[in-house]
């Protein structure tokens, strides 16, 4: 069973987001997870506790003393800023990092009728005052140790595209499925044909047991690799929700517009604002347009089509 290290600040909500994206490039699978307790989905503006606790996790393999020590220097440099505890780091088994969020992942709405419900929850469960619909479409999930819980809103914004965009009978291409949240979503949309890849094995596993508890295994085709190793083209809607730096070198190198078909939309996301220019002017360069933005937060989602 692999070990992994907790690494984790207490901070702000002013801070948290600076915070989390300083830790990203270290943490495993680029996952973050803030943690704040109290009713997230209350209007009391006290309902949440001051608190977030910002955590990553990183396989004990990779948790050297330079990276322990460049960490902490980061984190002084922001300190100077805003004030930033040092961070506490915290040796995991496999197990215990599986489930250690657990605690704080509910069923949760994500745009108009798509109702994410971890595996470990009944049907029917309620979240806040919101509850599933019965036109709902419900989407049943175990991350494991696969990026892609729901919560990050790139993934959120990605689904909303997903959901605006896609026709009964289409076909999409997942870049980088993680856990296969946004190939099963497309699939329950209405898709009847559904290629995930992801040069993660723990990606692929994670992913094929999402399609199985959501029953569109018989929709999906899953693989190891990365964009090369797909050979269709042609497809109605594909899907990128890696990192701004992947996407343009995917863009300028990878030959990413030729995957799409005729009218096809390119869903481009996991950029933060600031990168958004950069990764609209490769789209541009290549050969495409951008036809809508979606924004949370920092992070900007861009929807293109080709010429």
């Amino acid at each position: 069973m692999s070990a992994f290290t907790e690494i984790s600040v207490i901070t702000d909500g002013e801070a948290a987001e600076a915070v989390a994206e300083v830790l990203r490039p270290f943490a495993y699978q680029d996952s973050v997870v803030l943690e704040q307790l109290g009713d997230a989905h209350s209007t009391d503006p006290l309902a949440l506790e001051p608190a977030v606790t910002v955590k990553i996790y990183v396989p004990v393999e990779k948790d050297t003393p330079q990276l322990r020590l460049r960490i902490e220097e980061i984190l002084y440099h922001m300190n100077r800023l805003y004030p930033i505890p040092a961070p506490t780091f915290h040796v995991m088994e496999e197990q215990d990092w599986a489930n250690a969020w657990k605690e704080h992942y509910h069923p949760f709405r994500i745009g108009k009728r798509i109702w994410i419900r971890p595996s470990w929850y009944e049907e029917n469960t309620v979240s806040g005052t919101d509850q599933a619909q019965s036109d709902d479409i419900i989407l049943v999930l175990d991350p494991g140790m696969a990026f892609g819980t729901g919560l990050h809103p790139t993934t959120q914004s990605c689904l909303i595209a997903l959901e605006n965009s896609i026709e009964p009978g289409q076909t999409v291409l997942d870049v980088g499925t993680g856990s296969g949240i946004l190939a099963i979503g497309a699939a329950k949309l209405g898709a009847t044909a559904v290629s995930a890849v992801d040069t993660d094995e723990l990606a692929v596993k994670a992913t094929t047991d999402n399609a199985r508890l959501n029953g569109v295994s018989h929709l999906l085709s899953i693989w190891q690799g990365d964009l090369s190793t797909v050979s269709e083209r042609g497809w109605d809607v594909v899907v990128v929700n890696i990192l701004a730096p992947v996407i343009v070198d995917l863009l300028r190198h990878g030959f990413l517009l030729d995957y799409l078909g005729t009218d096809g939309r390119l869903i481009l996301s996991g950029i933060i604002d600031v990168q958004a220019p950069e990764v609209e002017t490769a789209l541009v360069a290549a050969g495409g347009r951008v036809i809508d933005r979606l924004v949370q937060r920092d992070w900007v989602t861009v929807i293109a089509r080709a010429g």
